[in-house]
């Protein structure tokens, strides 16, 4: 019975929190330009039973590897719809991993440590928007972390570090499907764990057979397949040329992820203050999560190419490290004033609800500002401030994450039918579909028109050369028009 209490609690929050990364999931269309051509492919997979080659609208495309678009070829089979059929698997990756990092982090740093660690990562707001689209950036971020927990309990001694065969087996494979989710990314990032486990050197060799067990056999195939075109394609422009070519069109300044970090942190951000706090432990455990978080921030801030998702990999060793601060010290004596920051960011959510179609619509955060506020976005924004100085300081914690829950229940229940209509491109086929003639493309920016490929099946042709009933063009982010041309 002790132990049913112990952990009901988290139970509770872990229900929660699978509830609101269900709850909408096809309620918006696809978005941006990468999520329709990867749920493209991954139907392509499925329907032409080809899981070697992605082909993008008959052609192949190189540009990743395939585990999104297996995930995607899997729900398409079993019957999902088009936005289902790419997100829920990877909505189901996602909790799995977030249980497996408890289980995990538990083992390490005890339960209440693996309690924090993970509820901070499951309602941060970067974690929870990637677990709800068809990218690549989740399944990358799930199994390198894994690698990275798992050799946490090597890290325990600092003698020569053998550890159980099996862990290294292990570590190989997630680093094998971390390969197969984006490429050489996750060998990359595995440069501090090769500082760290260097006294392992002998067992290594089980990290790289199990490593090419998992991802060998599809590199293999494809190359056969493909030959030359694949690996300039793959390894050379989408890997090499992605840190110093513009070709790419992602060119950000060096400084760009330092305030993409700080926004998919919120709203939890401040507690990186507990970092600086005296008495703070720092084992070899710790610094090795540290250091793959800074190696990963360096790492990704030197290439040309910039999207806020490659951030992702270094949340979970983040998160793990502030949960480790409890580890010794219960969460119960962290005092009120941490969280009053976090509370009030907390209390902006019904805010965004209303003001993030306008900035998605306009292509930069720039564009958020503030709308009047309802009745009933009142209620959400007093909600974590009521906790803060009302509640008592066990339920303080658990209570803001239900907040972070219920606001985010209404932030999709707000913002996502504004999204249908004026970000994806969705509800643009609507209305495209329904036009009394052929229909092509005059100029439309990338972010809508492989939404309308995706929904059309094919590729939408270009106006040149031929002669069709409407026309669509675009200028900047905003909706395509559509243009009579009888």
């Amino acid at each position: 019975m002790s132990v049913l209490r112990r952990y009901l609690p988290l139970v509770t929050l872990l229900a929660a929190i699978t509830g609101f990364y269900l709850y909408h999931l096809d309620k918006v269309g696809v978005l941006g330009p990468d999520e329709p051509r990867y749920a493209a492919i991954g139907q392509s997979m499925a329907h032409t039973g080809d899981w070697v080659t992605p082909r993008l609208w008959g052609s192949p495309w190189f540009e990743k590897p395939p585990l999104l678009y297996w995930m995607t070829a899997a729900g398409t089979l079993a019957g999902l719809n088009p936005e289902l059929a790419g997100r829920l698997p990877v909505v189901l990756l996602s909790l799995f991993f977030l249980g497996t990092a408890f289980a995990l982090l538990r083992r390490e740093f005890g339960p209440e440590a693996a309690s924090v660690s993970v509820c901070l990562l499951a309602t941060s707001a970067g974690w929870v928007a990637y677990s709800s689209l068809c990218l690549t950036d989740l399944p990358l971020a799930a199994f390198f972390s894994l690698a990275v927990f798992l050799a946490l309990p090597l890290l325990h001694s600092t003698k020569d570090i053998k550890g159980p065969p099996w862990r290294f087996a292990a570590i190989g494979a997630c680093l094998g499907l971390a390969m197969l989710a984006k490429g050489l990314v996750p060998i990359a990032l595995a440069v501090p764990g090769v500082w760290f486990l260097r006294r392992s050197w002998r067992q290594w060799w089980l990290v790289a057979v199990f490593c090419l067990l998992a991802a060998g056999p599809w590199y293999a195939a494809v190359y056969l397949r493909n030959g030359q075109p694949f690996i300039e394609e793959f390894f050379w422009k989408h890997h090499f040329e992605r840190l110093y070519s513009p070709s790419l069109q992602h060119v950000q300044p060096w400084y760009y992820y330092f305030p993409v970090l700080v926004g998919g942190l919120f709203p939890w951000t401040p507690l990186l203050g507990l970092f600086g706090r005296s008495g703070s432990v720092w084992d070899t455990r710790r610094r090795f999560l540290l250091a793959t978080a800074l190696f990963g921030l360096v790492f990704f801030s030197i290439s040309l190419n910039k999207l806020p998702g490659y951030l992702l990999p270094l949340m979970p060793a983040l998160f793990a490290l502030l949960g480790a601060q409890f580890a010794q010290r219960p969460i119960t004596e962290l005092g009120r004033g941490w969280l009053i920051a976090c509370a009030l960011a907390i209390a902006c959510i019904p805010w965004l609800a209303t003001a993030l179609p306008d900035a998605l619509a306009a292509g930069r955060i720039t564009a958020l500002h503030i709308t009047r506020v309802t009745p009933t976005e009142v209620f959400y924004i007093a909600a974590p401030l009521a906790v803060l100085l009302l509640a008592r300081r066990s339920w303080t914690g658990p209570l803001l994450i239900l907040c972070i829950v219920a606001g985010g229940i209404y932030l999709k229940t707000t913002a996502y039918p504004v999204l249908d209509e004026r970000v994806s491109a969705r509800g643009l086929w609507r209305q495209v579909r329904r036009l009394p003639g052929t229909v092509c493309d005059a100029g439309i920016n990338r972010d809508w028109l492989y939404g309308l490929n995706f929904y059309r099946g094919n590729a939408l042709p270009a106006c040149e050369g031929k002669r069709f009933d409407f026309a669509l063009r675009s200028e900047d982010h905003a909706r395509p028009l559509i243009m009579n041309k009888k």
